[in-house]
């Protein structure tokens, strides 16, 4: 398959959308130095690079070393390529010249770093807009220039939590891609007796890179057996167990010009689901589908939350594990001895995007969970629903020693060897409802089906 990668990345769209939520002062500027290239502790080997988000987000840059300057006032964006001494030309190639560059990128001149002080020096901007984590070190010449590191973030995040038509297209590609992904793991493993969680991991991310998502978005989990009670498994190091109620969960999703997939498929081993797998299953499934029915603009997402979190109680309590009044099981929280995170996020350039957590509101991190957004959904955000339920050791313990009354403990022996079942897919938010990028089935007899093929 040809990947079909774009020749230049519509950035200027995204400088626009933040632009119109900052609303600059006049005579303002914007700044943004991209990543580097690191390297191992102790030695001269390079970590493997990408770039920084926000960078990409403003420039369309993948490579290391770039910074960006825009003019608030008349909108003309900056390039400023890292300079390369003629001796390390013959390990890093030539440079792209200013004309490449600028043909390549979505950028109006090309500034030298030699050049960038003295630029600003005449132009006197009124206000360096930069983000919290920009390297200034190259403007530190220029003592009296006032830097705003704070106004920018917010409305960069804000930015980023609506797409465009350019990103929720590599969305589109890189979920459909991640989802073949997925699907010739199922039929491989239902074609091998003995495998490993690191095969599958090697396979996953051939089937992703042989079709251009040469990235990951994230450490795959491979998780088996009982390892797929632990959320961010990622040893991806034991063989696949043959016991006939073996389960693997699978999370994992390529990457496109920094944008990113995320899906979550779990499924049987020997390729037919154990009547205990499919109890817990088809509760996980149940979740997910009836949320997903419910998706469009003006819904809010604490509301889906509830609804998942209702109907994955009362599953548990009709199959004996939890005991006593539903309503009473929810207000005491005894769900969360089997599910323990939240139900989606926001997905763009990092697989945890940015929440749109709105100016002015404090947040320490990005990528916080839609549980923490304070707002309905809106058209083309991009998100996961991501409902499980997990036999984890240590969650089990803590809430079984507080209410051990409310537990069945031969019904959680029962299942304990399931280990997790989470089911996890990528949704656009259109203007009627959703558009689902997630490609992979989930219905059993569909899996069943496709490991028997």
């Amino acid at each position: 398959m040809i990947y079909p990668i774009s020749n230049k990345i519509p950035t200027r769209f995204n400088y626009e959308k933040i632009k119109q939520i900052l609303n600059p002062i006049k005579h303002s500027v914007i700044y943004h130095k991209g990543g580097i290239i690191h390297t191992r502790d102790d030695t001269d080997v390079e970590l493997d690079f990408r770039q920084e988000s926000n960078f990409f987000y403003l420039s369309g840059v993948e490579a290391a070393g770039y910074h960006i300057l825009i003019l608030t006032d008349t909108d003309e964006i900056y390039l400023i390529p890292p300079t390369v001494p003629s001796e390390h030309q013959v390990w890093k190639g030539i440079p792209d010249s200013h004309d490449t560059l600028i043909k390549k990128y979505d950028v109006n001149h090309i500034l030298t770093e030699e050049e960038l002080p003295s630029f600003l020096t005449r132009l006197k901007p009124s206000l360096v807009y930069t983000l919290p984590s920009t390297d200034t070190s190259l403007l530190s010449s220029l003592k009296t220039l006032a830097n705003d590191r704070y106004e920018l973030v917010w409305a960069v995040r804000e930015a980023r939590l609506i797409k465009n038509p350019w990103e929720i297209s590599t969305l589109r590609y890189a979920a459909h891609i991640s989802s073949h992904a997925h699907l010739s793991l199922m039929s491989y493993v239902a074609r091998h007796d003995t495998l490993h969680e690191a095969e599958l991991e090697a396979r996953f991310r051939w089937m992703c890179a042989k079709n251009g998502l040469t990235r990951q978005c994230y450490i795959p989990i491979v998780a088996s057996g009982r390892n797929a009670a632990i959320l961010h498994y990622t040893d991806n190091n034991k063989p696949l167990p043959l016991d006939s109620q073996a389960l693997v969960l699978v999370d994992a999703g390529g990457e496109r010009q920094c944008y990113g997939s995320d899906i979550t498929r779990t499924f049987p081993v020997c390729g037919k689901f154990s009547e205990e797998a499919k109890d817990i299953y088809n509760i996980v499934l149940k979740a997910q589908n009836s949320v997903l029915a419910c998706l469009k603009p003006g819904v809010h997402w604490q509301d889906m939350s509830a609804l998942a979190i209702r109907i994955l109680c009362e599953g548990l309590k009709n199959l004996g594990i939890l005991k006593g009044d539903l309503d009473e099981l929810l207000k005491l929280n005894l769900y969360k001895a089997f599910y323990f995170h939240g139900l989606g996020h926001s997905v763009g350039i990092d697989c945890h995007d940015v929440g749109g957590e709105g100016i002015g509101i404090a947040s320490n991190r990005k990528g916080q969970p839609l549980e923490q957004l304070n707002r309905p959904l809106e058209e083309n955000m991009v998100i996961t629903v991501e409902p499980g339920l997990y036999f984890n050791e240590v969650s089990i313990q803590q809430w079984t020693s507080k209410y051990e009354t409310y537990f069945d403990f031969n019904k959680i022996n029962q299942y304990r060897v399931i280990g997790g079942v989470r089911i996890e897919d990528t949704v656009l938010i259109t203007k009627e409802g959703h558009e689902n990028f997630t490609i992979v089935p989930k219905e059993i007899k569909d899996i069943e089906a496709i490991m028997k093929a």
